[in-house]
């Protein structure tokens, strides 16, 4: 019998963001070395810092929450994972590729759909200017965006 795990279990995760298993520990014959759904390879620890990857959280009374989606950053040293810092960068191309940005928009998309991806007070500003310039130029980028932007942005850019 295995041992029951009380707090986070350990996440596997392709570097492009499905969930391959949220309870490597306490199931590690669901690990996989690369992805079934797109054949990339699969991480369970930050890239960046070596911390495990937050998987299914367990209560001592036996019952577990499971991860409903890839998570954003790392907890333990506040980078994006792999699949966040792709969608940002696609995006960011997206608008620079086919979004005929003057220069003041080129200046500031960056830094705007980064901010979009956290949940912070910048956030809504920043999808503001996104959505004015979806306005102007029409909806490029739109379903990278919503994929990662905070609650509050998506919100704003619907």
């Amino acid at each position: 019998m295995r041992d029951r795990i009380i707090g986070y279990d350990a996440a596997q995760i392709c570097l492009n963001g499905h969930i391959i298993s949220d309870c490597i520990h306490a199931s590690p014959d669901r690990k996989k070395p690369f992805c079934d759904k797109c054949g990339e390879k699969t991480i369970s620890t930050c890239p960046s810092c070596n911390a495990a990857i937050n998987g299914k959280y367990r209560t001592s009374n036996g019952y577990g929450i499971s991860l409903s989606k890839s998570p954003l950053y790392c907890p333990n040293c506040g980078k994006p994972y792999p699949w966040t810092e792709s969608k940002i960068q696609t995006a960011i191309q997206i608008f620079a590729e086919f979004g005929k940005l003057d220069e003041n928009e080129k200046k500031t998309i960056e830094e705007d759909i980064k901010n979009v991806a956290r949940d912070i007070p910048q956030s809504e500003l920043s999808a503001l200017r996104i959505k004015k310039m979806w306005e102007k130029y029409g909806r490029i980028a739109y379903n990278v965006i919503m994929e990662f932007a905070s609650k509050v942005a998506a919100e704003i850019l619907k």
